[in-house]
């Protein structure tokens, strides 16, 4: 017997952060696309003009460099600002 509509075996949802199986396999097979043709990019890379070198690099550090969020300090979360951010670092 199946679930009732609109409820889920964990009330609670999936955890915070945690990758969607598509996206776990998405990046798997990109990852082994991009290892296999790491070649061909180095031949095209040197083909491209200085700007096009700067605009490819940029582009490619969202898939290296985590994205930064803005976030609000004021004297009072002053503290625990500094802690969130040293613990996202683990």
């Amino acid at each position: 017997m199946g679930q009732i509509k609109g409820q889920t075996g964990n009330p609670y949802g999936r955890a915070k952060g945690s990758k969607n199986k598509t996206t776990i396999e998405t990046k798997k097979e990109l990852s082994v696309f991009m290892n296999r043709k790491y070649k061909d990019f180095e031949k095209a890379w040197k083909t491209l003009e200085p700007i096009d070198k700067v605009r490819t690099y940029i582009s490619m550090l969202k898939y290296v460099i985590p994205p930064l969020s803005a976030v609000k300090v004021d004297e009072n979360n002053e503290d625990d600002i500094i802690q969130q951010i040293l613990d996202s670092q683990k």
